[in-house]
């Protein structure tokens, strides 16, 4: 199921303000399912009990999830696309640090000509690096949209918007830029 990018970019900017062990127990419970049982999460992340519990009133009240019984003994994500937000956030992080590395090599060789926009916008995107997922998505965009290349353009913008919270300036100079390409071509081909 593709995810609308506001979705997926306000889901990611209220996980952005939790702490690490938050983050991993909220990811954790993405595995579980849209609805689980504090018992089973708790012996899943390996984490105190005291720790998941304060950990879920903490996305509670970033309205990630939501109490289903009077005891605080289950919850479920807000919605299911928030769930699905976090679970391809932890499948990412596992190949995040490669995607990483890679973007970092490429953008060293930038400077001589050696390596190919499109692909450090990409790795920088992959590996959910926000400044340079931005930046190069961007001028890839750029490069794109001055040759015509509405699709290719399209891309890169959205990865970029992708990155950044729905309230930024960056957010809405994107916006814009895709408006300014135009509307995609239909989903729906003869």
């Amino acid at each position: 199921m593709l995810i609308p990018e506001t979705v997926r970019a306000t889901v990611l900017g209220r996980i952005r303000l939790m702490d690490r062990l938050e983050r991993a127990v909220v990811m954790r419970a993405s595995v579980i399912g849209r609805r689980f049982h504090v018992a089973v999460l708790t012996a899943t992340a390996n984490f105190p009990e005291a720790r998941v519990r304060a950990a879920l009133e903490r996305a509670c009240a970033l309205q990630l999830v939501v109490e289903e019984d009077a005891a605080r003994e289950r919850y479920a994500f807000r919605h299911a696309l928030t769930r699905d937000v976090i679970y391809e956030e932890l499948m990412k992080g596992r190949v995040r640090p490669l995607h990483r590395r890679i973007a970092r090599v490429l953008e060293g060789m930038l400077s001589n000509g050696d390596a190919p926009l499109d692909d450090l916008a990409y790795h920088a995107w992959a590996a959910g690096d926000v400044r340079r997922g931005v930046r190069y998505n961007e001028l890839a965009g750029d490069r794109a949209a001055a040759v015509h290349a509405r699709e290719d353009a399209r891309t890169y913008y959205a990865r970029a918007r992708g990155l950044l919270p729905v309230e930024s300036g960056a957010y809405a100079r994107l916006g814009e830029k895709l408006r300014t390409i135009g509307p995609g071509e239909s989903l729906a081909r003869p």
